[in-house]
């Protein structure tokens, strides 16, 4: 099969799998390299590192308007995107680029396009560069997929492919660990590679693959049967999912609000931190989101690794979306700020109050203790002492004043506060 992306020469012949034959003769001359994954949903031309899941699908569109996805190999969907380049250059030979964009576009229309999922474990950056070489793409794309630990939101458009890395949502929304996701979008192919840690569940892995297969059979959910459509599909679902998340922080502060208002003095402080902890999260991915869409709509007229020619409603909505996703976290974010300087004002408050009765407490008796402290000085002669009855006289004075301190404060208003 001839290179995927690029000139042959970027990839050794020693990699280049046409089936079980030469799976067998690499793994021979390479053994502590590559292990096959014998699977119904595993790739038949490469090897598939161990513990690696992969899943390749083609698409069409019912006349219902939904979605059909098949099961199939990537074995199928490297040959069709193959053809389509021996197909495109032909038409480069033989039209102008004006004419070969507009039959480009004709082309590829009604025809199957595929998805190729792929998910694997931490790795070394030398394994993933070998294993992406399988895929036959160019040098500098093999360097950016195999450090997914320096993935930044980005896309990068060539002629006929192009790369995005796109930020999610993680499968555990207490995972505090940022998500990425590589898009690899060209004619009639789209390839999604993500990375898990070891200590991920597999199970849990497979649950946000098996979310966007439901989204995606849905009707009108796919706008078009093509790799640019499953594209849009598949962004939207991550946007749509980082929606929801906001919306139920907004549904959280508007219930920490209510309570405020009930209980000031029981309100949970920390529920309040946890929450804006998490919209922080959810805030970074909004905006990495939007960026990376916007990146991707000005990007298109210059590579045919998107066509989004026939889907512009989709993709119109989905810039909507991405950008509501910003704006509403924006207002919970000034919300929860709002949230908690009423909090702290409140507990600035409650801390007044009590050094006000502080205050008040010690301008009481602090006229009492200097009587006692007089009287109680050890001096022979002290006419005071002889008084018939000057003890009584004594408490009964201190009384007298204590309660004039508490009239005039209480006057003053110092008790309202």
């Amino acid at each position: 099969m001839s290179p995927l992306i690029g000139d042959s020469e970027l990839v050794p012949p020693a990699v280049a799998y046409d089936g079980l034959d030469n799976t067998i003769q690499e793994h021979q001359q390479y053994p502590h390299r590559l292990q096959r994954v014998d699977s119904e949903e595993s790739i038949q031309t490469v090897a598939a590192l161990p513990g690696m899941v992969i899943r390749c699908h083609s698409i069409n569109m019912s006349g219902g308007g939904s979605c059909i996805l098949r099961p199939s190999t990537t074995k199928v969907a490297l040959k069709a995107v193959q053809i389509e380049r021996r197909a495109a250059r032909k038409r480069q030979q033989q039209n102008s680029n004006n004419a070969l964009s507009v039959e480009h576009n004709i082309s590829n229309f009604g025809k199957e396009s595929y998805w190729i999922d792929i998910e694997t474990p931490t790795r070394s950056t030398d394994e993933l560069a070998d294993f992406l070489k399988q895929l036959r793409l160019p040098p500098f794309f093999v360097s950016v997929l195999s450090e997914p630990h320096n993935w930044n939101s980005e896309f990068i458009a060539l002629k006929q492919v192009s790369l995005a890395i796109f930020q999610i949502l993680p499968t555990d929304q207490k995972d505090e660990e940022i998500s990425h996701v590589a898009l690899l979008s060209m004619p009639r192919l789209l390839v999604t590679f993500s990375t898990f840690t070891q200590a991920t569940n597999v199970s849990t892995t497979g649950r946000l693959y098996q979310l966007v297969t439901q989204y995606m059979k849905q009707k009108e959910r796919v706008p078009q049967p093509s790799s640019s459509g499953l594209l849009l599909a598949w962004l939207q679902f991550h946007v749509r999912r980082t929606s929801r998340a906001i919306r139920e922080l907004r549904l959280a502060t508007v219930k920490m609000d209510e309570e405020m208002d009930e209980d000031r003095i029981n309100f949970d402080f920390e529920q309040l931190v946890e929450a804006k902890n998490c919209l922080l999260r959810v805030l970074s991915v909004a905006e990495e989101q939007q960026e990376t869409i916007e990146a991707l709509v000005v990007a298109e007229k210059s590579t045919e690794g998107v066509d989004f020619s026939n889907c512009k409603g989709a993709l119109s909505m989905l810039c909507a979306n991405s950008s509501s996703n910003e704006r509403l976290s924006s207002r919970v974010d000034k919300h929860m700020n709002e949230l908690r300087e009423r909090c702290m004002s409140h507990r600035e408050d409650t801390l007044n109050q009590r050094l006000a009765l502080l205050t008040i407490l010690s301008a009481i008796f602090m006229p009492l203790t200097l009587l006692t402290g007089i009287w109680g000085m050890n001096f022979e002669s002290m006419p005071e002492l002889q008084y018939e009855g000057a003890y009584q006289k004594a408490l009964f004075g201190m009384i007298t004043l204590a309660l004039c301190l508490v009239y005039s404060f209480k006057r003053a208003g110092w008790s309202s506060h």
